[in-house]
Order: C-alpha cells, then sequence, then structure tokens
C-alpha cells in the first residue's frame, strides 16, 4: 500500500509539474478574458488527465525495466538472459528497451568471458605442484593453493604470514618487496622442520598491480628435499658403506691371501676358510642392500603415500615367509586383534614399504627372542579422545611386536634407530645383523606420518609399536598380490 501511495504521489507531482506551463496560459487567458474560466477549467482537467495517462505508461515501463535490471544484476555467467520486457504504451522512449537488451548481452559475454579466465587460472593455481601464497597488506594471507594447503593447512586464509612460516629471512624479503616501488623480486632458502624437514626456495615477487582480491605479493615455494636428500645420501652412503665395509673386505682379503698361501695345500683351511669369506660375503650384500633400501626411504620420505591397505594381510604373508626361522627357534606367534580388527586392519599407507617394516620388526623379535618362547603382535585401533589420537591428531591403528628376550637397557633405546648403532654388536653382527634395520623402521614411519615407541625391559623382553593412520574399510584399494589372497 504504501508503494502504490508513494507511486500516485510521485504521477500525480510529476503531472502538475508538466501541466503548469499549460494551465499558467489558461489561467492569463481568463484574466485578459479572452475565454471563460468554465472553458479554461475544463481545458486544465483535460490537459491534466491527458499528461498522467501518458506519464502512467511511462512510468509503468520505466519500474518493468528496473526489475529487469534487477534480475541483470543477480544473474551468473552461464545464466540465461530474463526475457526483456515489452515497449507497448511506451510513448516517451520506446527504443530505451532495445538499448538496454543489447547492453545486457554484451555484459553477459563479458562476464562469461572473465569467468572462464577466472575459471581458467584457478584450474592453473590448483593444479601447481609448487605451492603458492598470496598476499595483502601487512603480510596477510589472501589465499594459497591447494599444494600450500597441504603443507601448511587449509584455514590459512586471513591469517598473517609469520604464523605459518616464522623464517626472518622470508619476513624481511616480503617486507621490502612490499614497500618497494618497483616491480622486484627476491630468492630465499630456507628449512621447514618438524618430524620430517623439508628444504624449500622461496621466490617472493610483487605485482605490478594490486588484483581485485587485494594480492599485492605472491610467494612461490619450490621443494628442494629430493635433491638435497640426493646430495645427503651419496655423501652418507659413501662415508657408511666405506667403514661397515671395510672389515668384512679386510677379512676376504687376508683369507684369499692365507689360501693362496700357506693354506694352498690344505683341504680343510681351505674349507673352513671358504665358509667364512661366504659368511662376510652374504654380511656385505645385506649391508649394501640395506643401505640402498634406506636412501630409497629417505629420499620419498617428505611425501606421504595416499594408498589404503590391510596390514592383516602383510603380517599373514610376513609370518609364513618366516617359517623356517620361527620352526627353528620353536618360536609361537600369537595374534592378539581387538574385535574390529579381526577382518582387516585399514591404514593408510605403502603395501610395499610397511612390509619391510614389519618384515624387520618381526625378524628381530625371532632373532633376539629366547628359544620356544611366543611373539605376540597386538593390534588395537585408536578413536576419538584416545591415546593413539593424541599422537596422531587422527583415528590411528597400533600394531605392537613384543617379543620375550634379553631386552634393552634404558640408556641404549633412544638411540636404536641410529643408522649402525648396535647394543650388542658381537651378538648383532653374529646374528647377521647390519645395524640398518631399525634405522629403515623409523624412516618408514616417518614417511607414513607416523609414531614409533619402543619398549623394553632387561630380562623380560622388548615391545615395538607402530602408530599409523587408520582408514576406513571402504577406501581399501588393494594391490593385486593381495586382493589374491583375499580371494
Amino acid at each position: 500500500m504504501p508503494q502504490r501511495q508513494e507511486k500516485y504521489s510521485r504521477l500525480f507531482t510529476s503531472s502538475l509539474i508538466l501541466t503548469s506551463p499549460g494551465i499558467a496560459v489558461l489561467f492569463l487567458l481568463v484574466i485578459l478574458h479572452l475565454i471563460v474560466w468554465q472553458a479554461a477549467l475544463g481545458a486544465g482537467v483535460i490537459i491534466l488527465l491527458g499528461t498522467g495517462y501518458i506519464l502512467s505508461s511511462h512510468y509503468s515501463h520505466v519500474e518493468k525495466l528496473k526489475e529487469y535490471i534487477t534480475a541483470l544484476r543477480q544473474l551468473k555467467g552461464k545464466d540465461p538472459l530474463p526475457g526483456i520486457p515489452s515497449a507497448a504504451g511506451s510513448f516517451l522512449y520506446p527504443e530505451l528497451n532495445l538499448s538496454l537488451s543489447r547492453m545486457a548481452q554484451e555484459r553477459q559475454q563479458y562476464r562469461r568471458q572473465l569467468e572462464a579466465v577466472t575459471e581458467g587460472n584457478e584450474a592453473i593455481l590448483s593444479s601447481l605442484p609448487d605451492p603458492l601464497i598470496m598476499l595483502g597488506k601487512k603480510r596477510q594471507i589472501i589465499r594459497g593453493n591447494p599444494a600450500a594447503q597441504t603443507i601448511f593447512g587449509n584455514n590459512i586464509t586471513g591469517r598473517e604470514l609469520s604464523t605459518i612460516l616464522r623464517n626472518p629471512s622470508i619476513l624481511n624479503a616480503v617486507d621490502t618487496v612490499e614497500n618497494s616501488n618497483e616491480d622486484i623480486s627476491r630468492f630465499v632458502e630456507f628449512k621447514i622442520h618438524g618430524r620430517v624437514e623439508r628444504y624449500m626456495l622461496a621466490r617472493i615477487a610483487r605485482m605490478s598491480e594490486q588484483t581485485w582480491d587485494g594480492t599485492r605479493v605472491i610467494i612461490s615455494l619450490h621443494d628442494q628435499t629430493a635433491a638435497k636428500k640426493v646430495d645427503q645420501m651419496r655423501g652418507d652412503f659413501i662415508a657408511n658403506a666405506s667403514h661397515e665395509l671395510k672389515t668384512p673386505l679386510a677379512s676376504l682379503m687376508g683369507f684369499i691371501e692365507t689360501l693362496k698361501g700357506p693354506a694352498k695345500d690344505d683341504p680343510e683351511a681351505q674349507q673352513r676358510f671358504l665358509n667364512i669369506m661366504q659368511d662376510q660375503s652374504e654380511r656385505m650384500s645385506h649391508l649394501v642392500s640395506d643401505l640402498l633400501s634406506l636412501s630409497r626411504i629417505e629420499l620419498l620420505e617428505h611425501t606421504p603415500p595416499t594408498g589404503v591397505t590391510d596390514l592383516n594381510i602383510i603380517i599373514t604373508k610376513i609370518t609364513e615367509g618366516l617359517h623356517t626361522q620361527i620352526q627353528n627357534k620353536q618360536i609361537t606367534i600369537r595374534k592378539d586383534l581387538s574385535p574390529d580388527l579381526q577382518d582387516s586392519i585399514p591404514v593408510l599407507g605403502d603395501a610395499e614399504s610397511l612390509t619391510q617394516l614389519f618384515q624387520n620388526l618381526l625378524e628381530n623379535a625371532i632373532k633376539y627372542g629366547h628359544k620356544g618362547t611366543t611373539v605376540t603382535i597386538r593390534c588395537k585401533a585408536y578413536g576419538p579422545g584416545s591415546q593413539g589420537m593424541r599422537r596422531l591428531g587422527r583415528p590411528s591403528v597400533a600394531i605392537a611386536i613384543i617379543d620375550q628376550g634379553d631386552g634393552i637397557p634404558r640408556e641404549h633405546i633412544p638411540r636404536l634407530t641410529e643408522r649402525f648403532y648396535r647394543v650388542d654388536a658381537a651378538r648383532s653382527r653374529e646374528l647377521g645383523g647390519t645395524g640398518l634395520g631399525l634405522a629403515i623402521v623409523k624412516h618408514i614411519v616417518n614417511r607414513h606420518r607416523g609414531v614409533l615407541t619402543i619398549d623394553s625391559e632387561v630380562g623380560r623382553g622388548s615391545t615395538f609399536t607402530v602408530y599409523l593412520p587408520k582408514a576406513a574399510v571402504s577406501e581399501m584399494n588393494l594391490p593385486a598380490w593381495e586382493s589374491s589372497n583375499l580371494a
């Protein structure tokens, strides 16, 4: 009702204004006695009504055009244009419809082009493997692409840069670039600390003009971890191989020299020496194999696996492969699985790496467990609010390998996962150990973003517990060999 009153009031006022010159002329003619006042009044009423009719039609047309423009403003790029209102009854400017229609078509076409360009740019940003962070004023994060969110989290928008990158060199470089009057860029190398260290190269560049979303500075990060790891592993491999291979090589050279000299005609000594040489050769072969395996694992440590696998199948396959060692030491393997893990133990991980991890742990449990004892494999799932949830920040599965051996003195436990660290070097070599098994285990656990805990009591045995991220059974994507085992 108020809108209708306002409409009539506007119509009356407009009609009165437009007819005022004509009414004034009629009033003048009455004063000059050229026409009688009755005729002047009738003519004035006719002029007022005619003008009101024309304006009413025009205002109705303008109101329709207003609604049409409002509908245009609410359109999205792919929406169809609304139908243009009819120009019937518009006496003043019938061409206005056509002009607005052309303008709407051009505007819609331009908007579609802009949205296509924007979608293309977003697709490019999303597909970039390198993290990209867009900054506004005072180092405020406008947004980051998916690669950046993978490293720094999904909730980085609106935060200050120093809350995710505390490196002073980067912050100083950002301030320098932002406050510069020229389009300059800076390069900064830095390290992201954490369970798995990342080596990054940051390029900080200033936009020539501020973008529509407020971006002034762009930080692009290039992961150099793999290259750094390769350089580091090359040096470590040479150092470790030269150190650990020195003793067996010296033994082989000594025995060869003895066989060529004093023992040349002694068949009994030859047989004994050849057996020792075979043992030393096998030890070197295992050592080189473990070193290469550790190098491959370290190279991939910064890229967590995304597949899902079933630990139940992996552990069953490993215990079947260790049947001979189990029989020789009269070991009993006991599985202690929580009720919800009886059928499967789904975790986020790489089947090949997890096989190597639990192969090492089970082999150690059998090697160092006393003859005729039990090795227990205990599995338990942890949900929200539990210990495992607090360790990983998400639902997890804990797999504990428990042996009944001599145990490990507490002062040695923190160093067990170091390369070539042995509690009893002589016994380790006698049992065929290379000193790299637990180092391999540690790096595989790190790659899977899990946690390894070691608990031991001298005279009672040791417990090695691995916490891994749990996956839903519906997410299972088993390799071919696992699928065949399920069948």
